[in-house]
């Protein structure tokens, strides 16, 4: 029994929650929100954390409710908007104790640029900057979820497109130090690969990797290094199967032909999925 729940709120909060679907808030004495869940069930939900013990699995319940100066809950029409409404309210708030979906700003961006008086000069980006990346003329997909698998597919890009193309630091440095973005050039790209990144990025066709496969057998260099080579071809599978196709599913079944949405958006078309 957590003697804090009581001594707080009483056994007649319990009783008086509803057996629905909801969420609810733990605020500090400053009326912030330091932790927010959802519920199939409030009353069952809410239980839980009145009859929390001293057990390692219970003791951040235990530590929310000694935090907490008041606690609230909102009814809702089902565990789906419950759901959503955690996750908005996680990302707008942020609270202390709640880790995932809070940090969507971080979710990242591939994108490119082709510049249209050069079609064959190509430049690639990872970003967690979309409006400035926009502004920079880059076409950007995402936002995706996980940094680790974004990154490095953008890595594995970076080493293996320099067998299409030539590095050109020139280009690059013309676009100024851009926090939280990666960004390499290319020149000497034939435009096709323009088409074949487009259809990558948004999960729809995996023909770019086809294609690099099938460059990279004729050039010397690339079969020296066969098993690095094969190490980023597999990173690139693994970040188009896990993050691009999946969330072209995920906009496909929401009527949603676009290539890019907010990071705070992205979370929100996952649980909204039936």
């Amino acid at each position: 029994m957590n003697a804090d729940f009581d001594k707080k709120w009483g056994c007649d909060f319990i009783r008086a929650a509803p057996d629905a679907a909801g969420i609810y808030v733990f605020r500090n004495a400053e009326a912030e929100p330091i932790y927010v869940g959802k519920a199939k069930s409030l009353r069952r939900r809410l239980s839980q954390y009145r009859l929390a013990t001293a057990k390692k699995s219970q003791r951040k319940m235990r530590l929310i409710v000694r935090k907490a100066s008041t606690l609230e809950y909102q009814i809702c029409a089902s565990e789906t908007e419950a759901l959503l409404l955690e996750n908005q309210l996680i990302q707008k708030h942020r609270p202390m104790f709640n880790i995932v979906g809070a940090f969507a700003f971080l979710y990242p961006y591939l994108g490119f640029r082709v510049a249209p008086e050069s079609p064959r000069e190509l430049a690639l980006c990872y970003t967690t900057q979309p409006e400035t990346m926009e502004s920079h003329g880059f076409q950007l997909f995402g936002a995706f979820r996980s940094r680790d698998l974004t990154g490095a597919a953008f890595e594995a890009l970076v080493e293996l497109l320099v067998y299409i193309g030539h590095d050109d630091p020139a280009q690059r440095s013309a676009f100024g130090r851009i926090p939280y973005t990666r960004i390499i050039c290319l020149r000497q790209v034939d435009p096709e690969w323009t088409g074949l990144l487009n259809s990558l990025f948004r999960g729809e066709s995996p023909e770019a990797m086809a294609r690099l496969f099938a460059v990279l057998l004729e050039k010397p260099g690339a079969r020296r290094h066969a098993e690095l080579v094969q190490g980023h071809l597999k990173n690139l599978r693994s970040f188009y199967l896990n993050e691009a196709v999946r969330l072209r599913k995920a906009l496909d079944h929401h009527g949603r032909d676009v290539s890019m949405i907010p990071q705070e958006e992205r979370d929100g078309i996952f649980l909204a999925l039936p």
